[in-house]
C-alpha cells in the first residue's frame, strides 16, 4: 500500500516538470493534475476517468501506470459505494437518437408486404379453370384460352428493404496516437459492450495507447461506437481507410462514432 498523490507529485518534482508542462504534454487538465495528487478524485468526472488519468499520468512520469490503478481500485472503489458511477448517468447536452418508431414502421411495412404476396399465390393456386363452352356436332369450336393471363407479381420492395436494412456492414476504425491517449469505446452507449479490438484489446474498461509501444488501435464493428478520449489532440481516426475530423468536444472528448463520420455526443 502507497500514499498516490504524494508518490505522483514526488516522482514530477524529482522531473523538474511543472503543472503547466504536464497538462501541455498529456492534456489532462491542471486542476485534474493536482486533484490527483492531493488524492480528491470526488473533483474528476468519474472513476472511470480517474483510472484513464492515473494510467496516463503514472506511465508520463516513467511510473507503472497498472499499479497505481490497482491501489486506487483498491481502496476507493467498493461494491454499492456512490462514488462507482456510470459516465452515462451523467446529463448529456445532446440526447442520442432514437430509432424505436422507424424500426416499428419498418416492422408494420414488412408485415403488411408479407399479407400482400400470401393473397396473391393464394389467388393463382386456387383460382377455378375456365368453363368450357358446348360443342355442336359438325361444329368448330374456337379454343378458348386456358389461363387468362394474371398480372405478374413482382418481388415486394418493402421486403426487399426490410432485408437490407437488417444486414449492415462492418466498417473498419483506426486510432493512431501521436502522443499518450487514453481511449475507451462502448457500442451503442457508453455503458453498452466494449469494443473489442485487433488483438483481442477489450476498450470497455479504458485503454491507453501509447506512440512509442502501441501506437494503432483497430476495431471493425456494425453500429454506432461511443469513443471517449482523454487527450483527442494526440490521436488521428480513419474510417474505412479515410481520415475523419474530430470534432471540438473539449478534454476529454466523448464521440459518436459510425461508418459516416464522427460526431460529440
Amino acid at each position: 500500500m502507497f500514499e498516490i498523490g504524494s508518490s505522483l507529485r514526488e516522482a514530477r518534482e524529482r522531473r523538474g516538470v511543472g503543472l503547466n508542462q504536464v497538462e501541455h504534454d498529456t492534456a489532462i487538465r491542471t486542476r485534474y493534475i493536482r486533484a490527483l495528487e492531493d488524492e480528491r478524485f470526488e473533483v474528476l468526472p468519474g472513476p472511470t476517468y480517474t483510472r484513464g488519468f492515473l494510467r496516463a499520468y503514472a506511465d508520463y512520469l516513467g511510473l507503472d501506470g497498472q499499479l497505481f490503478v490497482d491501489e486506487f481500485n483498491s481502496r476507493f472503489l467498493h461494491p454499492g459505494d456512490e462514488f462507482e458511477r456510470s459516465i452515462a448517468s451523467r446529463p448529456r447536452s445532446r440526447p442520442l437518437p432514437r430509432r424505436r418508431h422507424n424500426e416499428s414502421l419498418l416492422v408494420i411495412v414488412t408485415l403488411a408486404a408479407i399479407v400482400v404476396v400470401a393473397m396473391l399465390v393464394f389467388l393463382v393456386a386456387f383460382r377455378p379453370p375456365p368453363h368450357a363452352a358446348p360443342t355442336v356436332p359438325g361444329t368448330t369450336v374456337p379454343a378458348l384460352p386456358s389461363n387468362p393471363a394474371l398480372p405478374p407479381t413482382a418481388p415486394s420492395t418493402a421486403a426487399a428493404t426490410s432485408t437490407k436494412a437488417t444486414r449492415r456492414t462492418p466498417f473498419r476504425v483506426d486510432v493512431k496516437a501521436s502522443g499518450s491517449c487514453w481511449v475507451q469505446a462502448n457500442l451503442g452507449t457508453s455503458s453498452g459492450r466494449g469494443v473489442v479490438a485487433a488483438g483481442g484489446v477489450d476498450l470497455g474498461a479504458g485503454y491507453t495507447l501509447d506512440p512509442a509501444v502501441n501506437p494503432v488501435l483497430t476495431f471493425s464493428v456494425t453500429g454506432p461506437v461511443i469513443l471517449q478520449l482523454g487527450a483527442p489532440g494526440n490521436v488521428t481516426l480513419t474510417i474505412d481507410g479515410r481520415p475523419v475530423t474530430i470534432p471540438p468536444a473539449g478534454s476529454p472528448a466523448v464521440l459518436r462514432v459510425t461508418a459516416r463520420g464522427v460526431a460529440a455526443a
